[in-house]
């Protein structure tokens, strides 16, 4: 395998998020976390520089690289060219994942202000990863492993939590990146479920409630329902389910939850 000519050349774009990962000791924690086997086929979403893609080619038998930077993707398409490394020059966010085989494990260093549509978009194709690894800021990751209670917990906990049981599995500090980000990031762990963890019957309305009721977190879980079901509606499901009308938001479970939009 050919080393990747130096790109001394080469800056990262701030429009495309791009924080490179330089730390080895993170590195090798990375790869350890998620569990390899040399059967494993791999998407690597936003391989940069092949940090990740050099070790994860020696592990597994096969790494789909999908790279939106023009440059870096030349480069690396240059290097791995006849080897087990599949690099395509896209959009992550409009890449064909019917395409793939399955099943697949999917890696990325998530760009912050992208991270949400991507993992929307892997867990809609939950049928083909059984498993999302992904670096994304701390903060960021402590709203998706969130629980009820904790001012982090919200609608984006719900939903991730709805399909995949999540995991933080590190905290990274910003010296670990060039350019070094502002704040720290971490390494989580999603492990798609065979089914959703609550059976709904209707995921749309179930999350459209959801968001309605985080939409507003100062108010209690009677009124904001009352914007989905109207006042009387809202206090007779609450009673029914012996739900307390003065919890807020993030007080209420994903279980509640489905159990107020069965009611509709």
């Amino acid at each position: 395998m050919k080393n990747m000519p130096a790109s001394a050349a080469f800056f990262p774009k701030k429009s495309l998020g791009q924080n490179f990962l330089v730390n080895p000791h993170v590195q090798e924690k990375i790869l350890a976390a998620c569990e390899l086997t040399p059967e494993d086929i791999v998407l690597e979403i936003g391989p940069g520089q092949g940090v990740l893609t050099r070790p994860l080619a020696q592990r597994v038998r096969k790494v789909f690289a999908i790279e939106k930077d023009h440059y870096l993707a030349a480069q690396l398409e240059q290097e791995f060219a006849g080897t087990n490394v599949t690099v395509e020059h896209a959009d992550i966010l409009k890449y064909p994942f019917e395409q793939l085989p399955a099943p697949l494990k999917v890696v990325g260093n998530l760009p912050y202000n992208i991270a949400t549509p991507i993992i929307e978009k892997v867990l809609a194709f939950r049928h083909k990863f059984p498993v999302f690894y992904m670096t994304v800021q701390l903060e960021y990751g402590n709203r998706i492993v969130a629980k009820p209670g904790s001012k982090d917990y919200g609608s984006l906990s719900c939903f991730v939590q709805y399909y995949a049981t999540v995991k933080k599995l590190f905290k990274i500090p910003p010296a670990a990146f060039r350019p070094a980000p502002k704040v720290d990031s971490c390494f989580l762990s999603l492990h798609m479920r065979s089914a959703p963890v609550h059976q709904v019957n209707n995921e749309e309305f179930l999350f459209k409630l959801i968001r309605a009721c985080f939409s507003q977190r100062r108010k209690t879980i009677r009124n904001s329902l009352a914007v989905v079901y109207g006042k009387e509606d809202a206090a007779k499901f609450l009673e029914k389910l012996r739900i307390d009308p003065r919890l807020r938001a993030e007080d209420v479970g994903l279980e509640d939850y489905v159990r107020l939009a069965n009611e509709s």
